[in-house]
Parts: C-alpha cells; sequence; structure tokens
C-alpha cells in the first residue's frame, strides 16, 4: 500500500474532525507567511538605509527605522510561538482523536467475526491486540508528521519560493533549476 492508499483509507476517519483540519491548514498558511518576515523586513531596512545615506543624513535619524524592525521582529516571534503552540495542539487533538475512531472501527469489525477465528494460531487475542496497536500508532504518526512536521515545512517553502519569483523572476529561477 502507498502513500497515496493510506491517505484515502484514513480519510474517513479524519472527515468527521474537518474544522480542525481546517484550523490546522490555516494556522499552517499563518506559520508560513510570518516565515517571510524576516527577508520583508531586511529588504525593508536595506531600502530605508540606503534612502538616509542618498538623502544625506547618514544613520543619525536611524533610531525609527531599528525601532521598527525590533517592534516587527518581536511581534513576528510572539506570533510564530502562539502558531506553532496552536499547530501542535490542534494537529495532536486530531491525532488523539483519529485514533480513537479508527480503534473503535476495529473492535467494532472484530465483535462481528466469529469465535473460531480467534481459536486459530495466528489470530490470538494477544497477538491481534499487539498488531492492531502498532498499526494504529503508525497510522496516527503518519497524520501527526504530516500536519505538523511536513505541511509547514512545504507551505513555508513554497512561499518563499512565491516571493522569491516576486522580487526577481531570473533569481528566483535560478535557484529552483538548481
Amino acid at each position: 500500500m502507498n502513500l497515496w492508499q493510506l491517505f484515502i483509507k484514513v480519510r474517513p476517519f479524519v472527515k468527521p474532525y474537518r474544522l480542525l483540519v481546517i484550523i490546522t491548514l490555516i494556522l499552517t498558511l499563518i506559520g508560513a507567511l510570518t516565515a517571510q518576515v524576516n527577508a520583508l523586513t531586511l529588504q525593508y531596512a536595506v531600502d530605508q538605509i540606503n534612502r538616509l545615506v542618498e538623502a544625506g543624513d547618514g544613520l543619525a535619524q536611524d533610531w525609527h527605522i531599528l525601532v521598527t524592525i525590533s517592534v516587527i521582529l518581536l511581534s513576528k516571534e510572539i506570533i510564530s510561538t502562539l502558531i506553532q503552540f496552536g499547530q501542535k495542539l490542534f494537529g495532536e487533538r486530531l491525532r488523539i482523536m483519529v485514533s480513537q475512531d479508527v480503534a473503535q472501527a476495529i473492535i467494532e469489525k472484530f465483535l462481528t467475526y466469529r469465535l473460531s477465528f480467534f481459536t486459530q494460531d495466528d489470530n490470538q487475542a494477544g497477538k491481534l491486540q499487539t498488531r492492531i496497536d502498532r498499526g494504529i500508532g503508525s497510522i496516527t504518526r503518519l497524520i501527526q508528521i504530516f500536519f505538523i512536521d511536513i505541511l509547514p515545512l512545504f507551505s513555508s517553502a513554497i512561499l518563499a519560493l512565491g516571493l522569491m519569483f516576486y522580487a526577481n523572476f531570473w533569481i528566483g529561477l535560478g535557484l529552483v533549476e538548481n
């Protein structure tokens, strides 16, 4: 079974928690946007300092630039921390709820089996329980990795590439080409 087939099989268990998924995705998008603040702040700082130097004012009036940059970066860090907390909270809640639903579905499925199924050597209750626990653990770990680890990295990378292409198409194309 490949990854796509696994997502298709897990989808019915995730569907009741659509709101948690949407909240997690929105937090991921906001987190990806805040990850780009450093680059935009650096661009702003360089532009403002160049403007001061070209105007002949020197760096004597740079306090407002430093205060602005400090406020922006501090705010970004606070927002990023809150977003990461929210992502982990909702992602973990989603993982727990999906694992409960999968376990309940498996138990309901086992209750439909005949008693002779459990008397076979390969299907003893303890062995089945261990296999079920490992399977559920793997599925929930996959959900956690996808929503908490991989998705934020991909969205941040896509937004960073978008900003690079916006700033200079040819540099962005050169970075993608390599």
